[in-house]
Order: structure tokens, then C-alpha cells, then sequence
């Protein structure tokens, strides 16, 4: 706030006086409500860290707190079967033995009947049916005008249970339908009620047989119309590629509740290597991290500590904490797991049990981190006291730059008044001088 003309009374650099005296009350406050909005943000900062890292824990306890065991098959010889778990299907082992595939009969024309697929078929109406039930029975009605390529293509849209195909063989064009469904019950069958020319496709000559499939399992002997075993063993489904034998294990999916296990220790240690990283002091520095000896982590460290020694509540069982089942804290906080032991534990307990455990254990720590994380948890308070903190740093900027504005202000009128008073003495002292200069000379 301070004028051009300031100093013109008096001769001195009022303006750099009064920007000084401002700076020497500001500069100092200023100073200490920077570093106290640097350390705040460094603490919001530092806290949305810890908190990322955190969400990692929740999001593997989470899987682990809902996990459900499911299984798993391996063939020794994949090129027979595949073999899908469908529902509660039993554990162990069983010999299939694929000694045919079901196949899919197909049926031609005689040959010789057609130059060309665009030749005339005759007028009338050309039955189809697959397999013996009537209600199958699809009619398709042949105009004068309708060639060969006109009935396959109406045969292909009727839906009639049937794939429809013209096929070259060297001595004409030949009229060629596939069973779509496979199996001795599902071959095919034409009648044709039309002219002489019509009459022509009702013998339709079979060029691959309808079988079906025959396989053996454990001994028993297994006949199917389809390639697909969906009933044969109970909570599997078998589809059959190839002849062949292969022996089928049927299992657990343990690998996947070890890995979602080693999934939440990875986290964990994350979260620890953070929260040492935020929360360490340099000996040697004699520097402090930005969130050294802070209590609320200390506090959250402490509870998922307590968390993880916690004990299961489920009955009947010996392993019921996460020591149990391999997952030991270590000196820097870290976790290690013991797959070993785990597996040690699954052996003796039972996988179902083994898991139901876990789930029992993880819902205690996702419960332990709601309480740290969640909306009304230890970091969410700790936030807002920052966030409350920062606010109030804002309102003492404005007070002092209000403050700081009134004292230049008073500063620019005091040293004006003073201003203005010197070069009235000065015009006084010119006067006088003059006065007695006129004195003199008529002396």
C-alpha cells in the first residue's frame, strides 16, 4: 500500500522502510503457516499411501473371507476326454476307456439324377424325419419351378433336424443330408408324395452310419447316442474326443486357496514395507519420516497385529489360526507362509474344514481393517483432523494477511505524517534563512 510521493518530503527510501518493517512481521508467521501446510499435506499424502496399500489387504481377505472350494480334474491323457465339474462331484480317481464316438448319420441322393443344382426337382411335398418320434416329421412343399439348390436351402430353413448339402461326385450333383443330433436313434428317414421327377430323392442312400458312443468307465460298460456324458457320474460332464483310455482325477482346487492365501501375505508385507518406510527415523540424518512415532498408525499396526493371532471359531478342528496354517509374523513385521505346513494341515484336517477356517479368519481381519479404513474408522478421524487442521491454517493466512494490510497502512500514514512534517521544517528552515540573509545584507 505504499505511494509514489512517499519520501519526497524527507529524502529517504520510506517505501523500502515500510516494505521492510511489513516483511519482518510477515516473513516470520508466514514461514510457520507454510510448514505447517507442507507437513499436512505430507500427512494427507502419507495417509492415502498407508490406505492404498491397505485396500490390497482388504481386497485379498475379502476374496479369502468368501472363498468356496471348488474342484479340479486332470487326464493323464488329454486327447480322449475333457471333463468338467458340474456340481458335488466325488473326489478320486477313475479309467475311461473310449472304444467309439457317437456319430451323426448322413444320407445322399442316388447319382446321376442332376447336372446341375439348378436343374428342376419336380413339384410336391418332401417329408423328412429324424429318428421315430412323428412330431419330428418336418413337410416341405416343391413348386414346379424349385430347382435342386431351392429344396436344400428350404430344407437348411425348415429346421428339420438336418444340415442339408449339394456334393459333386463326377457324375452329377447329389442331394446329401447330416442328422444334426448323433446316434443310432436319430437317423433319417425321407418320403415324397409328388410327380415322378420328386419321386427320385426318396431313396436316399446311407453314406456314413449313425453310431453311438461306447465307452467304459471303471469296468462298466457305457453306451450314449451323444459324445457328452452328462449323467454317467454324478456332478462331472464328460466329453468325448477320441478312442483311447486315460485315467481321471477328480480333486480339490488347493493350489487356488494357497494362492489367494500367498496374494494376502504379499499385501500384508506391502502395507509393512509402507508403513517403515512413512514412520522410519534417519540415525544418521537425525531425521524423522513424515509420519515417525505418529499413534494413529501405530494404533492400526497394532490392531491388524492383534487380528492375525486371533483364533477361528470354527468347532472340531486343531489348525484355527493363521500360525496354523503356515502364515508366521517375523521380527520386521512381515509375514512368511509356510506352504509346507499348510499343506501338512489340509492333509490332516481336511480340505473343507481347512477353508472354512480361513474364511472364519479373514472375515476377522476384513472386520479388523473396516475399522482402520472404513468411513468412520481410525484413518477416516485422522483425516478429517487434518483436513480440520489445513482450514484452520487457511483462516490464520487470512487473518495475517488482514493483519499484515492494516499495519502497512498505518505504517504508510505515520511515515506520510512524518513526511509531510520534515519538509515543513525544511520550507520553515528556508524561510528563516532567507530572513536573515536579508538581515545581513542590510547590516
Amino acid at each position: 500500500m505504499a505511494i509514489s510521493s512517499l519520501g519526497v518530503g524527507s529524502g529517504l527510501d520510506l517505501n523500502q522502510i515500510v516494505g521492510d518493517l511489513v516483511n519482518s512481521q510477515r516473513a516470520p508467521r508466514e514461514a510457520r503457516l507454510n510448514e505447517r501446510e507442507e507437513r499436512i499435506e505430507a500427512e494427507i499424502s502419507a495417509y492415502g499411501q498407508i490406505s492404498n496399500t491397505m485396500d490390497g489387504i482388504g481386497s485379498a481377505v475379502s476374496s479369502l473371507a468368501e472363498f468356496e472350494p471348488e474342484q479340479s480334474v486332470s487326464l493323464t491323457n488329454d486327447d480322449v476326454a475333457s471333463v468338467f465339474v458340474t456340481g458335488d462331484a466325488p473326489n478320486g480317481d477313475f479309467d475311461l476307456e473310449v472304444n467309439q464316438l457317437a456319430r451323426a448319420q448322413t444320407v445322399a441322393s442316388d447319382s446321376g439324377l442332376f447336372e446341375e443344382s439348378s436343374d428342376k426337382v419336380g413339384a410336391g411335398t418332401f417329408t423328412i424325419q429324424v429318428g421315430d418320434d412323428e412330431e419330428d416329421e418336418v413337410t416341405i412343399d416343391v413348386g414346379d419351378e424349385d430347382s435342386l439348390r431351392d429344396l436344400r436351402n428350404a430344407i437348411n430353413d425348415a429346421d428339420a433336424g438336418v444340415t442339408a448339402s449339394i456334393v459333386n461326385d463326377g457324375d452329377g450333383p447329389r442331394l446329401t443330408m447330416t442328422a444334426e443330433r448323433t446316434g443310432t436313434e436319430n437317423t433319417i428317414s425321407v418320403t415324397v408324395d409328388g410327380d415322378a421327377d420328386l419321386q427320385r430323392l426318396e431313396n436316399q442312400t446311407e453314406m456314413v452310419q449313425a453310431q453311438d458312443a461306447e465307452a467304459v468307465i471303471n469296468g462298466m460298460a457305457i453306451t450314449s447316442p451323444s459324445n457328452t456324458l452328462e449323467d454317467t457320474i454324478e456332478g462331472l460332464s464328460i466329453d468325448l474326443e477320441a478312442e483311447g483310455s486315460t485315467r481321471v482325477s477328480v480333486s480339490e482346487d488347493r493350489g487356488e486357496l494357497r494362492n489367494q492365501l500367498e496374494s494376502f501375505v504379499e499385501a500384508y508385507n506391502s502395507m509393512v514395507g509402507e508403513v517403515n518406510e512413512l514412520t522410519s527415523f534417519d540415525v544418521e540424518e537425525n531425521e524423522a519420516s513424515v509420519l515417525t512415532g505418529d499413534s494413529t498408525v501405530r494404533s492400526a499396526r497394532s490392531r491388524l497385529s492383534n487380528a492375525l493371532v486371533d483364533r477361528s471359531a470354527v468347532e472340531g478342528i486343531n489348525n484355527q489360526t493363521f500360525a496354523d496354517l503356515g502364515i508366521t509374523t517375523q521380527r520386521d513385521g512381515t509375514l512368511q507362509f509356510d506352504t509346507q505346513r499348510f499343506d501338512d494341515a489340509m492333509e490332516r484336517e481336511g480340505f473343507d474344514d481347512i477353508a472354512a477356517a480361513v474364511r472364519d479368519l479373514a472375515g476377522g481381519v476384513e472386520d479388523t481393517l473396516e475399522g482402520i479404513t472404513g468411513r468412520e474408522g481410525l484413518f477416516q478421524v485422522r483425516q478429517d483432523g487434518l483436513q480440520n487442521e489445513q482450514s484452520r491454517v487457511d483462516d490464520q493466512r487470512e487473518r495475517l494477511d488482514d493483519r499484515i494490510e492494516r499495519l502497512e497502512s498505518r505504517l504508510v500514514r505515520q511515515f506520510s505524517s512524518m513526511d509531510t512534517a520534515v519538509a515543513q521544517m525544511q520550507q520553515t528552515g528556508d524561510y528563516l534563512q532567507q530572513q536573515l540573509a536579508g538581515l545581513n545584507s542590510m547590516g
